[in-house]
């Protein structure tokens, strides 16, 4: 049948078309769709979803879904003390800290009849595939940005006008506020006080502010004025900071959301975002229910649906979880003041 050949394209580095048809039973087929060439469709769509927030955010895993304590160690690594002649080396204090990790399940099922399963020619998989797999990035994406924003504006876990943190403020992206933000950022610390750099900054803007960003980023010089001078150079920017849209800032935060913005360090050099996921299910999973009715003129068919209503039924499973780890490094504006 000319459906399932379409089905088993994927399936051609393993076996043959043709072979299959001629070793597998009719009821076999459709365990052998799900089971791979269905499964495989789900990932490949996923893996191609787009998944930008990964640039801003530290990846980690876990094993089960008990709270997990990440345990960090700063000092030791500040610029070293004057030895004098025969006098000892001095000790440096060595410090740890730890934040704490967890993560959840998430899912949903989805069903159609028997009847739109036989009109829709086997449509209708291709089409589940899809949807789970963009559900399945959603929710990353939408605990991501749980974790610097909230109803009621930027994360206070991550941000504060006051010191030591004075990485919060209400301008308006602009040239002018970027480089203000900049440098804030250069006035934090380590916990033991030394200066922190940064190589690239990652700026996470709402959809609103999306041509905003782009405008200053890709301009390709830009001016500034000092006492009555106004001075023009190259565009800098462009090779320091990186532009993100996520959509859900605005969807979090229905107040201020359309005008924060946010500047987070790349997290090989400061971890400030993490998102973790469970070893060996770090990707989603599909199932399709058990089919509960048995055909009295023998024979298996797993699309045959429940006993009562002949719905056939799926469900996606996804397990991620969300933690703030360091501050330093990040600033956010809310957007709101009048001018920039």
């Amino acid at each position: 049948m000319d459906i399932f050949k379409e089905l088993f394209e994927d399936l051609k580095g393993d076996v043959g078309v043709r072979s299959i048809a001629e070793t597998m039973s009719t009821s076999d087929l459709p365990n052998l769709l799900l089971g791979t060439a269905l499964d495989r469709a789900l990932l490949k769509a996923y893996r191609e979803y787009p998944a930008d927030y990964e640039g801003y955010v530290y990846l980690d895993k876990v094993k089960d879904f008990r709270t997990a304590d990440r345990i960090y160690e700063y000092g030791g690594d500040g610029a070293l003390n004057e030895v004098k002649e025969l006098e000892p080396y001095q000790y440096s204090a060595l410090a740890d800290g730890k934040y704490e990790i967890k993560v959840a399940k998430f899912g949903r099922k989805i069903g159609f009849s028997w009847e739109a399963y036989l009109n829709d020619d086997l449509g209708a998989l291709r089409r589940i595939t899809e949807k789970l797999a963009r559900a399945a990035r959603r929710t990353e994406l939408r605990l991501v940005t749980s974790l610097f924003e909230t109803s009621s504006g930027p994360s206070p876990t991550l941000f504060d006008s006051n010191a030591p943190m004075s990485n919060l403020g209400t301008a308006k992206l602009s040239i002018t506020s970027l480089g203000a933000a900049l440098e804030a950022i250069g006035a934090h610390t380590t916990p033991d006080g030394e200066p922190i750099y940064t190589e690239r900054l990652h700026l996470v803007v709402p959809v609103s502010l999306e041509i905003t960003a782009r405008n200053i980023l890709n301009a390709i010089e830009v001016q500034y004025t000092e006492g009555n001078t106004i001075w023009k150079t190259a565009n800098w920017m462009k090779t320091r900071i990186v532009l993100h849209v996520n959509p859900y800032i605005s969807v979090l935060d229905p107040t201020n959301g359309n005008t924060s913005w946010f500047l987070f360090p790349d997290p090989a050099d400061i971890e400030t975002l993490v998102l973790a996921k469970l070893t060996g299910h770090e990707e989603p999973e599909i199932f399709m229910k058990n089919p509960n009715a048995m055909r009295i003129g023998g024979g298996e068919d797993p699309f045959g649906g429940d006993f009562d209503t002949d719905s056939i039924e799926y469900k996606v499973r996804h397990v991620v979880g969300g933690a703030v780890f360091d501050w330093r490094g990040c600033y956010a504006s809310t957007g709101t003041a009048t001018a920039s």
